[in-house]
């Protein structure tokens, strides 16, 4: 399970007092997260999961696991539910 960590409003604000007077265009997404220490969470390691090849390969791993979970539970709701006999042995 992947969670997200989002700065604090006053951080925010202090970021955005700082930027207000810079004489600069503003830094590209990812530099902005980075500042704000704003990115995903891995739930189980507790780290931040960063945009490289690795960690969108790790991303789309719990993607497809969560999947595959999902329906495993719903087809065994779907059985569960659609008065399927059972054999009393």
């Amino acid at each position: 399970m992947r969670a997200t960590s989002y700065p604090s409003k006053e951080q925010v604000r202090a970021y955005m007092r700082r930027r207000e007077h810079a004489l600069q265009p503003p830094p590209p997404p990812d530099e902005i997260r980075r500042q704000l220490a704003w990115c995903r969470v891995d739930a189980f390691s507790g780290t931040c999961l960063t945009a490289t090849p690795a960690g969108v390969a790790a991303q789309g791993w719990h993607l497809s696991a969560d999947m595959a979970r999902l329906s495993t539970l719903m087809a065994i709701a779907w059985l569960m539910h659609s008065g399927v006999s059972h054999c009393k042995n």
